[in-house]
């Protein structure tokens, strides 16, 4: 089976409007090209279990920042007007530290040949 997990190395072309707009915000994109890696490894049950394992973690954890930031600006801040927009940017951006950080401390487990039992 190819590995497609290669492709999220993409998202890191993003980039390229921080440079066309002079914007700051769309530089830490670019720690996507990590995932070029992916392209040449080869894969077994184990990488797979931990992607899946991941991207669980990076899910529940946009579940929990999205509700809470949606909240948060509905009734404290009363500004119902933007609390999904904040709610979704801040889920995103959270699922994506999480799940780049938990793929590498399982990435790091897996050369170290820790267990994970």
């Amino acid at each position: 089976m190819k590995c497609r997990y290669g492709f999220l190395g993409f998202f890191s072309l993003i980039v390229l409007l921080g440079f066309w707009t002079h914007n700051l915000v769309y530089f830490p994109f670019f720690g996507f090209a990590v995932f070029f890696e992916y392209f040449f490894v080869k894969t077994d049950e184990m990488f797979i279990d931990n992607m899946r394992k991941a991207a669980t973690w990076a899910f529940f954890s946009n579940l929990a920042t999205t509700t809470i930031v949606t909240c948060y600006y509905a009734i404290i801040k009363n500004n119902s007007d933007v609390a999904l927009t904040k709610g979704i940017g801040l889920g995103f951006g959270v699922a994506m530290i999480v799940f780049c950080f938990v793929t590498a401390c399982f990435d790091w487990k897996d050369r170290r040949d820790v267990s994970n039992d």
